[in-house]
């Protein structure tokens, strides 16, 4: 019996050994082939203010659905277009695990944000800010073109698990096409002077479908995920709370000086017993970082 215990000891010791020789490995990407990654999701979450054809799809009565899709997809990295400070507050307070950045376009206490929700256990933010898509970016200003301020906000962050730094800009173009031609190169000589040689994922509702020549500057040096993802989905993002598979391609996920994308998603599931959990599907890229 005392025999029979002592081997019963002895497999569950060398079990236990391997068992955290494998743990050790699965972390570390020389030792396993890991390849160190994070989940970016675009998301224009509709205006909390907005009075909608039917009530259920209020802010009051989708949030929760929102709250459901964030936790169960759970991003490394959110960006947020069309964010008041009470939808802000709520998605804070209901999603735990995520900080947020990100300041009111008019400097008003309810003004929409374009902010980024990142996991705190995951990035580590070493800078942020926030600029205008104007000739004066650096304050609140906005094109003649439009009646709408545009903002992008920016975080340089580094991947707490491998280490790598990379950029995350979330923007919100605009709903003119002048402004928008307009806005592209102001964010990408911005990209060019703040980001050098680091990795940069750009997120947005572009208001506009990803084929037009208003990207060609960007598809210069940035790669599109929706086109670059061996798993992918080229459908509509743009759904107006009406339809769930016609409206238009306007919410995108652009990157560079990462090694891989190996997932680009819509994500066009119910969440919390709603059809829609805004007028925009979520999107999001799995991006891997060079080793």
């Amino acid at each position: 019996m005392r025999r029979y215990s002592f081997f019963i000891t002895l497999f569950m010791l060398v079990a236990s050994l391997l068992s955290c020789h494998k743990g050790k490995g699965k972390d570390n990407p020389e030792e396993s082939g890991y390849k160190p990654s994070i989940m970016v999701m675009s998301f224009n979450v509709r205006y909390g203010s907005a009075k909608e054809t039917l009530d259920e799809n209020n802010w009051v009565n989708r949030r929760d659905a929102c709250c459901d899709m964030i936790n169960t997809i759970h991003p490394v990295m959110m960006g947020v277009q069309e964010l008041e400070k009470s939808q802000r507050d709520y998605l804070k307070n209901n999603c735990p695990g995520y900080e947020v950045l990100g300041l009111s376009c008019d400097n008003s206490a309810d003004g929409e944000q374009t902010a980024i929700f990142y996991l705190k256990d995951s990035v580590s933010v070493r800078d942020w800010g926030m600029i205008w898509l104007t000739e004066t970016p650096g304050e609140m200003s906005r094109l003649s073109s439009t009646n709408h301020y545009r903002t992008a906000t920016w975080i340089k962050a580094v991947h707490i698990k491998s280490g790598k730094e990379f950029y995350h800009i979330n923007t919100h173009l605009d709903t003119n096409k002048e402004a928008r031609t307009a806005e592209m190169p102001i964010l990408l000589s911005f990209v060019a002077a703040r980001c050098g040689s680091l990795p940069v994922v750009l997120t947005a509702d572009w208001n506009q479908e990803d084929d037009n020549t208003l990207f060609n500057a960007l598809y210069q040096s940035f790669k599109n995920a929706r086109y670059t993802a061996p798993q992918r989905d080229n459908g509509p993002t743009f759904n107006d709370f009406s339809s769930t598979d016609k409206g238009y391609r306007f919410d995108h996920v652009f990157y560079r000086g990462f090694a891989s994308c190996s997932k680009f998603a819509v994500d066009r599931n119910s969440w919390h017993g709603h059809t829609f959990v805004s007028d925009h599907y979520p999107v999001y890229a799995i991006l891997g970082f060079e080793l």
